[in-house]
């Protein structure tokens, strides 16, 4: 008997890894959200300046709350990248920030725009999202950089940081491969 569970304890730990919090291990979702502006061609890369700018895709979610899953995106050179989660404020800008989270880009993470490569990132530990939600990407180190599509979205702007900077959000022609995963 003890073997048996033994033999089972790391099948059922690596099931119950994989679910969305709240679900019994070996549970089914239904559904998910896939949330993205670009058409999946990577054209062109953005490459940050410097550590002050920020790339920022807004996605608009259905009404509700909703757990998020997993944020994609598709690297084109290695570097250490923030990624940044903020709420809507009145002014319809980025708000307050939820989470911040550092990734290290390294070469296995390099995609060549057209390999389906994406890098994935766990979001299950974020609070419940709702209604307009900002995604900011930005340096930390390195020269990282993004792919990105020729669509123009009018959801992806940039900004600078820096305090003493009076550069606001300006409207981006071009849309990184970002996605964003939800659970309704």
């Amino acid at each position: 008997m003890l073997r048996t569970i033994l033999a089972i304890l790391p099948s059922a730990a690596l099931a119950f890894g994989c679910a969305p919090p709240g679900l019994p291990p070996g549970a089914r979702i239904s559904r998910e959200l896939v949330l993205g502006h670009d058409d999946n061609h990577g054209t062109a890369s953005f490459k940050f300046p410097n550590l002050t700018y920020e790339s920022i895709v807004r996605f608009e979610l259905p009404k509700g709350k909703h757990r998020a899953l997993r944020l994609r995106l598709m690297a084109e050179t290695a570097g250490t990248i923030a990624i940044a989660f903020y709420e809507n404020s009145v002014l319809e800008c980025p708000g307050e920030e939820i989470r911040v989270i550092t990734r290290d880009l390294s070469q296995d993470d390099i995609s060549n725009g057209k390999d389906g490569r994406w890098v994935v990132e766990d979001l299950r530990d974020l609070p419940p999202l709702d209604g307009v939600v900002w995604v900011g990407l930005r340096k930390m180190g390195g020269e990282p950089s993004i792919w990105t599509s020729s669509v123009v979205s009018g959801q992806v702007y940039l900004r600078d940081r820096n305090p003493t900077s009076a550069l606001g959000l300006l409207p981006v022609k071009r849309t990184p491969m970002v996605r964003l995963e939800v659970l309704p």
